[in-house]
């Protein structure tokens, strides 16, 4: 048997994601999810998870481009540019970071399990340190962080998004003993193409004790925040972690659902 987190991205960004992802925790299918702060939907979202503590690990979900008030105008492509360039000031950055976990906290009444960032910006440079600093300055070990290093290949989107700062990022916190997941799965292209279960499969087959799979269900209604581009998939993802076939892979392989806990020290 293996314990492998299997992690929701996004909730809180929505009803129908929020909605979705409840789902996949209440069917025992799902063992952790991030949340999104800054949407304007997560305060009628947070009691929900609340009322389910002790079911999954819930996170902070670090938003840079999505709901925050600063993200007007920069695309993905410039926060990476400003971030290696380090245009970004590191004491705004931190300032940042504190809003959001000040959120989390007053929200959940806890402290995170562990933060990871929406579209990964969490590991860019000046981020990444400004986050450090605040999660050792707040909870000294006891925060976990989500890596993107993965321990074997999984395809070349999956691979840039490592490069990005996977490997800076787990120094840093290896240095300062914080705990980061030993494994990274579930990039794909999010194309209606891709046999998800298929891929789940493969991810789960080859993942090491102690990993992470990423995923992002959610029912396919509307929204009232705003645009989803992966509203799609996102439903297909939901359906395959509701069915049958689900639970029978995991049974096949061996996997446990884990928890951060499970995770080494980085």
């Amino acid at each position: 048997m293996k314990r492998i987190q299997i992690c929701a991205d996004d909730y809180g960004f929505d009803a129908a994601i929020s909605q979705g992802i409840l789902e996949c925790i209440d069917a025992g299918r799902i063992s952790a999810t991030g949340c999104m702060v800054l949407s304007p939907a997560w305060p009628n979202w947070a009691s929900a998870l609340r009322e389910r503590k002790g079911m999954a690990d819930y996170g902070l979900h670090l938003d840079l481009n999505e709901f925050a008030p600063y993200a007007e105008g920069r695309s993905l492509g410039l926060w990476i540019g400003c971030s290696y360039l380090r245009k970004l000031d590191i004491g705004v950055a931190g300032s940042w970071v504190n809003q959001q976990l000040d959120a989390f906290e007053s929200a959940m009444q806890s402290a995170p399990d562990f933060v990871d960032g929406h579209q990964h910006l969490h590991q860019l440079p000046v981020i990444r340190e400004a986050l450090l600093a605040a999660l050792i300055e707040r909870y000294g070990q006891r925060c976990a962080l989500r890596s993107t290093r993965a321990s074997s290949w999984r395809g070349s989107k999956a691979a840039v998004i490592e490069f990005l700062g996977a490997g800076a990022l787990r120094q840093r916190a290896r240095a300062a003993g914080l705990r980061m997941n030993s494994d990274f799965a579930g990039v794909y292209g999010f194309s209606p193409a891709a046999d998800y279960g298929q891929l789940v499969g493969d991810w789960l087959a080859s993942m090491a004790d102690g990993g992470l799979l990423m995923t992002h269900p959610g029912r396919s209604a509307g929204t009232e925040t705003r645009p989803d581009a992966i509203r799609p998939a996102r439903a297909r993802e939901r359906a395959f972690w509701l069915s049958a076939e689900a639970g029978e892979l995991l049974a096949s392989l061996g996997v446990q659902l884990g928890l951060c806990e499970d995770w080494p020290q980085a």
